[in-house]
């Protein structure tokens, strides 16, 4: 896998496929989790504005859900109290691999928020690397490139149209 695997491909196929990276380390390290709640909500990215959905995601990510010691202290604003047992249960042992394989969907959803797309979007293209490069590093091939070719870069100004990014998942099936 190389830079150019993603050149033509739109933000949201890009984000689809650090999802779908996520999902083949999370099966393959962790496979006797149940994954399905976290993975339906990371896979509503390709469906929703990335940063409507970034602000409800991060929530979750161990480096915010971890920064206080209870739900109340924390002030969430989307996550329930049921939710924030579940997830600081479910997440609390996980390797630093895969937490940063469920915050590279979210870094790329915020990347170039709020403004045009440079270039190509090189910065995100370099997340996913990092995403290939986690999963290559610990034995896992990473997803092919192929899967998210038909979301183009020449949709919406380098966004892409929004699509049901679950049919590209390995958890939700």
């Amino acid at each position: 896998m190389n830079r150019n695997d993603f050149i033509d491909v739109s933000m949201i196929g890009r984000a689809a496929y650090a999802v779908m990276c996520a999902e083949k380390y999370a099966v393959t390290k962790y496979p006797d989790r149940n994954w399905k709640p976290l993975f339906n909500w990371m896979w509503e990215l390709t469906s929703d504005y990335f940063d409507e959905w970034y602000y409800r995601f991060m929530e979750i990510l161990p480096e915010y859900l971890y920064e206080f010691d209870n739900y109340k202290d924390a002030n969430f604003e989307y996550l329930t109290e049921e939710d924030y047992d579940y997830y600081s249960s479910f997440l609390k042992d996980i390797d630093s691999n895969m937490s940063s394989l469920l915050e590279i969907p979210a870094k790329i959803s915020m990347v170039y928020c709020y403004m045009p797309i440079p270039g190509r979007g090189n910065e995100s293209i370099d997340l996913l690397l990092d995403a290939a490069r986690i999963l290559e590093e610990n034995g896992i091939e990473p997803p092919d490139t192929s899967a998210v070719a038909f979301s183009s870069f020449s949709e919406k100004d380098g966004w892409g149209e929004p699509f049901d990014g679950s049919r590209l998942s390995v958890v939700l099936r």
